[in-house]
Order: C-alpha cells, then structure tokens, then sequence
C-alpha cells in the first residue's frame, strides 16, 4: 500500500472519528440544562404551540429528534391536541453562527391529531402555556414517562437575551398520522388515518402543499378512500382546498372549500358533489328505520356558515338516485303481504329525488319524492341538527292499490288532484321521532276506522309492532 493511500485512509479514520465524538459531545450537551432549555424554546417557537417532550437525542444526518410530543388542549378537559412518537428538526449548521435556527424539513411523525369543538362551538388551537395540563391518553405511540413531564414557559420575546435563535422554517411534513376532528358531543365528524401533508413555507408564514388520506370515515356513515388535495394557507389564515378528490361507495367525491382558521367562528364554504354513490356501501344503522334504498346516488351541495359564536349555516342540496329500489321495514312488507298488496314488499324506483335546504341547526326538505308502479311518497318537513324529525308526508295510491286496500278497511280515500297522479288517492300521515328512533302514524293511517282499527291491531300485534 502506498504511503499516500495510507495517509488518506488514517485521515479518513481520524475525520470519522472526529464527527462520531463531536456527535457524542454534543448529544451529551444537548442533555444539559441551559442547552435543552434553548431547545425547547425553539421547539416552542418553531410549532407556536404548548408541548411537553419525553426525550430527545440528536445526529447529523437526522437532526434533532424530539421523542414523545405531547401538546394539551386547554380548550376541552382531560383531551390531548396532538400526540407524535416524533417531532424531527433537521436544521442547517452554518446559520446557527448568525443566531439562526433554519428548519429545513420539520417532520411530524406517527401522530394523532383531536381537533375538538368546545362548548361555544369553536374549534380552537390552544396558545395559552400556563394553562397547559397534558392528560395521557394511552395511545400506543406515546411511551408512558416515569414521572410527571415538565411544561414547557412560553415562548420568550424577541427582546429576551436568553432567546438566541430566529427561527424560519422551510418545510414541513406529516406522516403515518391520524386526525379525529369531533363536534361538541364528541361526534367524529371525520377520522382520518394514514395521513400524508407536505408544505413548503414563506418567511411570513404562508404554506402551499399536497394532502393525502388513504382511507377515512365521514361521519361513521361513509367510507372514502384516496381522499388528496392540493391546499393553501394564506398569512391570514384563510385555508384553501381547490381540488378535492376521492373514492367514495363505488364512486368519486370532488369539491372545492375554505376555512377560516383564524376568524371567529372559523367561517367556512364548501362546493361539493357526489356521483355514482352506490346506496349498498351506505352504513346506515340497523335501527335507523329498517328501510333499505338501493341505486347509484348523485349529489350536490353548496354551504356556507361559521361555527361560533352562534351556529350559522346556509346553504341548498340535490339528491338524485339512479336505478333505485326502495325496500321496506319488514313490518311494512309483512304487511303487504297480508293484504296482498305487493308494492309494500319493495319498488322500483322510476323516481327517487330531494331538494334540501340549510339554515342554522335545521335541514328544510322541500321536498323528499320517491315514485313507482303503484305508490308515490312525498315528504316536507325539518330534521334537526340533532335528528329530531318533524315531517309532513302524502302517501298517493294507484287505483288498484287504493281498491285493495278499500275492500279491507271499508273506507275510501280521497282524490289526490295532483298533476301527473291522475285518479290516484291519497293519504297523509307524520314522520316524527328522531333518525336513530323514528316513530310515524302511516299504518294506523292505512288501516283506520273501528274495523280497519280491530285489524291493523291484530297485524300490529302479529308483527309485533308496539
């Protein structure tokens, strides 16, 4: 081996040995008091929010690793805003001789996100440190400290000699993450997981990135998969999503919107559109009202409202279903049954739509239509933000059905003088109750009279409907 070759390789050995002990060293001094001080301070600084960390260890081609991220929310007892295993700060070396902490990339990793309403109906990003109580939830990627982790002070002024560091940061990055956003009743609204966002940041705090979800949950009903959006978050806060896309029940969902984040109320507005929905993959509940609707749902919506300090929502919706079925409670189609009366066993559907309007904490339904061979239904009315319902409806019969359904009660319906229904009769009856419990009059409506009444007793008691 040539003396040079050997002298390269012995001050290969002498620079790796250099950086391996300049890297133990500084881990050592990143443990020190005044050092872990400065850092948290930073940390403070770089995320403008509370946080508690359980751990922390540094190297060069990782940058800082901040281990066990807890931040409180201060805005909702006993609940964690946010839960990471890790909170990584790969900074560059050279701006730290300027006093300038330069975040190139700060990542967010394996982290939980429960984003709550308060009572006011605010969904809030809490800022107060004093006030900061992390509660432990138990989620698997937070490791349980041994003892009570030390709040973090707020983050010190400008004019703070004890604060070395201006900090900017260039990127960010969420990733393997989950968000839980949740109304005042702890409703999830949306569950979120798989979660990827990667945004490049202005100096004044603006961000332009991409949004991905691999699958997520609307409301415990729907299930979307490959949910992406391209956003925008201005100095003022005013987030935007321009082209929102996802799969959806056979389908796709797209739309555009905005939010507020910073205004009071986080005032919000939402275009969006369903189509080719397939009804089968909807997660209605069993005890929701035992109706199942089956087709291919397209939709429209246009809202727009604010969430605090009073509820405000405005806005319109258009419901149509292709190909749809309507198949009954099995009450209903055992009634059918009984009175040979085979439309309440399940229709086709040749109509099937809904106009909706929005306003504040009540769904106007001007008007709910569904139409087949032989029966009609309309319904008009309010659903409640609470799902109380309070619905008028019109049951239209073909004269055949009408016939049928006369030789057994002994009655006759009146004449519906509706255009397109010519010599049908119709019969009105309530839809009352509530989503999970409705509760209507229709088969006591149906039936009627001292004889339909002694018959639609025994049906209901055969059914054993109360």
């Amino acid at each position: 081996m040539s003396r040079l070759i050997r002298y390269s390789l012995i001050t290969c050995a002498a620079v790796a040995l250099l950086a391996a002990v300049a890297v133990l060293a500084f881990n050592i001094h990143l443990q020190s008091p005044g050092m872990r001080e400065r850092l948290r301070q930073a940390a403070m600084e770089t995320i403008g929010l509370p946080l508690t960390i359980h751990g922390v260890n540094y190297t060069p081609w990782g940058g800082i690793r901040l281990q066990g991220l807890v931040v409180p929310d201060m805005e909702n007892e006993g609940v964690n805003f946010l839960e990471a295993s890790e909170f990584r700060i790969v900074f560059r070396l050279l701006p730290l001789l300027r006093r300038e902490f330069v975040v190139s990339r700060l990542v967010l990793n394996e982290a939980i996100l429960t984003w709550r309403q308060n009572e006011a109906g605010k969904w809030r990003v809490p800022r107060d440190p004093s006030k900061a109580v992390a509660h432990v939830s138990g989620t698997p990627v937070i490791p349980q400290p041994s003892s009570a982790p030390e709040v973090l002070p707020p983050p010190p002024s400008v004019a703070d000699a004890a604060s070395p560091f201006r900090v900017t940061v260039e990127r960010m990055e969420v990733l393997h993450s989950r968000i839980l956003f949740e109304n005042r009743d702890s409703w999830p609204l949306l569950d979120a997981e798989g979660i990827k966002i990667r945004a490049d940041l202005d100096a004044d705090g603006a961000a332009q990135g991409q949004a991905g979800i691999p699958e997520a949950v609307l409301a415990g009903l729907v299930v979307t998969r490959d949910l992406s959006s391209s956003f925008t978050l201005d100095r003022s806060g005013l987030l935007i999503l321009p082209d929102i896309r996802a799969d959806i029940a056979g389908g796709t969902f797209s739309g555009n919107g905005t939010m507020a984040l910073r205004e009071e109320g986080t005032p919000y507005a939402w275009e969006l559109e369903l189509a080719g929905f397939n009804l089968r993959e909807l997660r209605i509940p069993p005890n929701v009202s035992g109706v199942q609707l089956e087709g291919l749902l397209n939709a429209n919506f246009h809202l727009k409202g604010c969430n605090a300090p009073q509820r405000k929502l405005d806005g319109t919706g258009h419901v149509e279903v292709q190909g749809g079925r309507l198949v009954p409670p099995p009450n209903l189609r055992e009634l059918g049954n009984s009175l040979n009366i085979q439309e309440l066993s399940g229709m086709d559907l040749h109509e099937a739509r809904a106009d909706l309007r929005f306003q504040d904490d009540l769904i106007h339904v001007e008007p709910f239509w569904l139409r087949s061979d032989g029966i009609a239904v309309e319904l008009r009315g309010t659903v409640a933000r609470g799902g109380q319902l309070n619905l008028n409806g019109l049951l239209f019969l073909s004269p055949e059905v009408a016939a049928k359904l006369s030789i057994l009660t002994r009655r006759e319906l009146p004449p519906a003088n509706r255009e397109g229904l010519t010599d049908y009769r119709v019969l009105d009856f309530k839809v009352e109750g509530t989503l999970q419990n409705p509760q209507s009059n229709l088969l006591s409506r149906l039936l009627g009279g001292s004889l339909g009444g002694r018959i639609g007793g025994m049906l209901l008691r055969f059914l054993g409907v109360p």
